[in-house]
């Protein structure tokens, strides 16, 4: 039996009795549907790291973690599944708490098959019905503008549905979240579904620009204004008239620029740097910053008033970690950007590959997935993952040996670092020839540099001999192939 999509519904049976396990399997089997077993919560859970299922049934009396403990933990990874608990006669409330925490359905023991039938058919229709309005919104989003954000878990829907909702009402947004979480993404999104997407969109990082810049680079500078200044420069929000502009980092901006802000929320109006008169501009305001505004707020760096304008609507985003089923979506879509980008074949990436992704905790967000897609297309190696730290463990800074560099402390210091740097790159690049075998087209890939430039380089280092031309693209320098 396939839904609308064609695709054979897919469910996973979990029990600790084998005859229970094999009543299912064989019930369900014969309506049509793709069956997996599990005989504990625990292998389930695993199971569901691999691969996901459009529906799964699970007792709920279990040794070990329970059906509920299930449950709570298929909701906290942002499932898609649907979840039918088999329950012991007399145990109703607790399945009706179930279904409050998130369950499908219950089947109180003894049912017939029918009723499991029908249990199944509904949940699967539910699913099917989820999936069909899940693609629908995603067509809504391409012809909207909201085609960059990738993921269809419960928490980026929640995401989708403020920004449809927020964006043509005029109001200022403050988007929230880690870095590399897809603030620019949502900022744009705002403005591609809002009245103002004919005018300007303007990006500040606010982060980037020096203090005693900032003030020109927003506001604009009259000729004379400063040394340097020979004619009137429009600041980023004139050039944001009518349009909107985003403020990246905003909590990185000084109480002093934070003040003419709060001022251009209030009045719609500032003064250009050395200017004497007021400009008026309509423009939109949208904000982000990965910091904690109300303890900067707390601690004197950031207007409590500022926040509160800023504030009519927050988007806060969720980090990776917390939206892991979107993972393989996004795996899927850098993939077919970068291979395109890079002009390489399709990477297919395997269901135990992406199993190991998400594990992982992410620390650098959906930027740094991305990176990692982008670095094993290039070198089209899949062991560059996980990075140092496994597990999700930082990698911890190793200590320097002091005895190392104590002949360099008698130096004068460009001379010293010159030595140290020397030093330092000749371990690489032995290490690197190493990894190679001598290949130096393979190490020019590894290290990102061009071949030519390596070879110069390995020269230099008199890796090579000094005196010997760049052989060509496929020998190997330590183990040459005879002539």
């Amino acid at each position: 039996m396939a839904d609308n999509s064609g695709q054979i519904p897919s469910i996973l049976i979990v029990d600790d009795e084998e005859a229970v396990l094999y009543t299912l399997e064989t019930v369900l089997k014969r309506e049509g549907y793709q069956i997996e077993r599990a005989g504990s919560a625990r292998e389930a859970l695993d199971k569901l790291d691999a691969r996901n299922f459009d529906l799964i049934i699970s007792d709920l009396n279990m040794p070990g973690e329970s059906g509920l403990e299930l449950l709570d933990a298929v909701r906290k990874k942002d499932s898609e599944s649907l979840l039918i608990l088999i329950t012991a006669f007399g145990s109703e409330a607790v399945a009706v708490d179930a279904m409050k925490r998130g369950a499908y359905d219950y089947l109180a023991k003894p049912f017939a098959n029918d009723d499991l039938k029908i249990t199944v058919r509904r949940a699967l229709e539910k699913a099917a019905l989820r999936h069909e309005n899940m693609i629908l919104r995603l067509q809504l989003h391409e012809r909207e503008g909201l085609q960059a954000i990738i993921g269809s878990s419960e928490g980026m829907q929640r995401i989708y549905d403020l920004i449809e909702r927020v964006a043509p009402n005029d109001v200022t947004v403050l988007i929230t979240g880690e870095s590399g979480t897809g603030k620019e993404l949502v900022a744009q999104a705002i403005y591609s579904l809002s009245a103002r997407k004919s005018a300007s969109f303007v990006r500040v990082n606010c982060a980037a620009i020096p203090e005693t810049l900032i003030e020109s680079e927003l506001f604009g500078s009259e000729k004379g204004a400063f040394s340097g200044a020979i004619s009137r420069r429009l600041g980023k929000f004139e050039l944001a008239d009518r349009g909107t502009i985003f403020l990246d980092e905003i909590g990185d901006m000084s109480l002093a620029t934070q003040t003419k802000i709060l001022r251009i929320l209030q009045e719609k109006e500032f003064e250009r740097l050395g200017g004497q008169h007021m400009v008026k501009v309509d423009t939109r305001v949208i904000t982000a910053t990965n910091r904690d505004l109300t303890k900067a707020i707390a601690e004197g760096a950031f207007r409590e008033d500022l926040f509160y304008r800023l504030n009519v609507v927050n988007i806060q985003l969720p980090p990776l970690r917390d939206r892991l089923s979107d993972i393989p979506a996004l795996v899927e879509h850098f993939s077919r950007k970068f291979t395109k980008k890079l002009k390489k074949e399709n990477h297919p990436f395997s269901d135990a590959f992406l199993a190991k992704m998400m594990k992982y905790p992410w620390p650098g967000n959906v930027r740094e997935l991305q990176n990692l897609v982008e670095r094993i297309i290039i070198l089209e190696d899949e062991g560059v993952f996980p990075p140092d730290g496994r597990n999700g463990q930082k990698p911890t800074r190793p200590e320097v040996e002091s005895r190392e560099y104590d002949r360099f402390f008698g130096l004068p210091y460009k001379e010293a670092k010159g030595n140290v740097i020397r030093g330092f790159e000749l371990k690489y690049f032995e290490s690197l020839l190493k990894k190679a075998k001598g290949n130096i087209s393979k190490a020019s890939r590894i290290a990102g540099m061009h071949r030519k430039n390596l070879y110069l380089k390995l020269k230099d280092l008199e890796l090579v001999n000094r005196d010997e031309e760049d052989p060509s693209p496929d020998s190997n320098i330590e183990n040459p192939e005879p002539s």
